[in-house]
């Protein structure tokens, strides 16, 4: 089991471990550091870091390696986490201005709202606190004129095809145009009835007398 484990091991870590507690490879190290460095299967970028003696460039060096591991790097950096997007809801045929908020956000990163039957990208333009507890994304999402309405939900996927899902955190309205009635019909002006003119009573004239 320690041997299967071993190879997963970031090397350069374990070459500095090896290198403080074995005595034979602290020998071997003494009386060829390239030849030690070799053996410990350390690449040329490793050995030049270690070479270094940069305590930073060294750490940073470890710290990289350590979240590539595939023991331990989901142990350092936490999977992605989706908590809202602004807006909740767009119309058909409506192009958004979407923010995206939750943890751990990566770079790159994808994101989309789907439902049983249909998908639709949310086009990422940028993202800020990346690998951070607080994470912020901001995108384009332009929703098809024909894309049912009701509700969707929306998934974030990590550069290490990790996800998060916000259940039912989208709504599809109908478009304002769908809504109008086709082909209502005016009601037709009633006529004025105009009013009948009262003749004037005026007085009899006498018939002359002959």
């Amino acid at each position: 089991m320690r041997d299967h484990l071993q190879g997963l091991i970031p090397m350069l870590l374990k070459f500095i471990h090896d290198l403080k507690n074995d005595e034979k490879v602290q020998r071997a190290f003494s009386e060829n550091p390239k030849k030690a460095m070799k053996q410990a299967g350390l690449s040329a970028r490793q050995q030049s870091v270690f070479n270094s003696r940069n305590r930073q460039r060294i750490l940073n060096a470890m710290l990289d390696e350590l979240s590539q591991s595939p023991i331990i790097g989901t142990w350092v950096y936490p999977d992605i986490n989706l908590l809202s997007i602004k807006p909740s809801s767009g119309s058909q045929g409506q192009t958004l201005q979407v923010t995206l908020t939750g943890q751990w956000f990566t770079v790159p990163m994808t994101a989309n709202i789907e439902n049983n039957t249909q998908k639709v990208p949310i086009t990422i333009q940028s993202v800020t606190g990346a690998g951070e507890e607080k994470s912020q994304a901001t995108g384009s999402l332009v929703l098809p004129a024909s894309l049912p309405t009701g509700p969707y939900t929306v998934r974030v996927t990590s550069d290490t095809k990790t996800s998060s899902t916000l259940s039912m955190g989208f709504t599809v309205k109908a478009s304002s145009e769908s809504k109008t009635p086709a082909g209502t019909k005016k009601a037709p002006a009633s006529k004025t009835s105009g009013a009948k003119k009262t003749p004037t009573r005026g007085a009899r004239g006498k018939t002359p007398k002959k």
